[in-house]
């Protein structure tokens, strides 16, 4: 079973873990800021999810092990690993998946992903999101609810 830990529920060694993940490189090159964010920025963007009913955002957790980061942005979503964990994909994923149809009852799912990065691609087919944008950099997948 797995723990999904509102960003807004975070303790401090948490709000750091995840920076950490976050400002890492090999999470780091697959986002849209490729910058270091201080630890003040990190918690101001915490604070701003209390008054933002658009954006969730978890820490996965299972037992005593963080997996990664979960987040709905609307209707689109994202995921990243815990750097130091493998195969954890498709767990980070399921749990943003049923968040978002189950909870937020979303219809249509959305992910942009580099096209270059072929695991997320992998990984997004393997649970049925079919891509509806190549704009050469970047893909836009679906998931419908109905398709899943």
């Amino acid at each position: 079973m797995y723990e999904n830990i509102n960003f807004i529920d975070l303790n401090e060694k948490q709000i750091r873990l995840v920076l950490s993940w976050r400002n890492n490189p090999v999470i780091k090159k697959w986002m849209f800021t490729k910058d270091d964010i201080s630890f003040e920025a990190h918690l101001d963007f915490i604070e701003s999810l209390k008054t933002n009913n658009q954006k969730d955002y978890f820490l996965v957790k299972q037992k005593d092990e963080y997996l990664g980061v979960i987040d709905l942005n609307g209707s689109f979503l994202g995921i990243y690993a815990n750097p130091d964990k493998k195969k954890v994909g498709d767990i980070l994923l399921n749990e943003i998946i049923k968040f978002a149809f189950e909870t937020k009852k979303i219809k249509c799912l959305k992910a942009e992903v580099y096209k270059i990065n072929s695991s997320a691609t992998k990984l997004y087919n393997r649970f049925g999101f079919k891509t509806k944008n190549d704009d050469g950099t970047m893909l836009t997948m679906e998931l419908n609810f109905e398709n899943r």
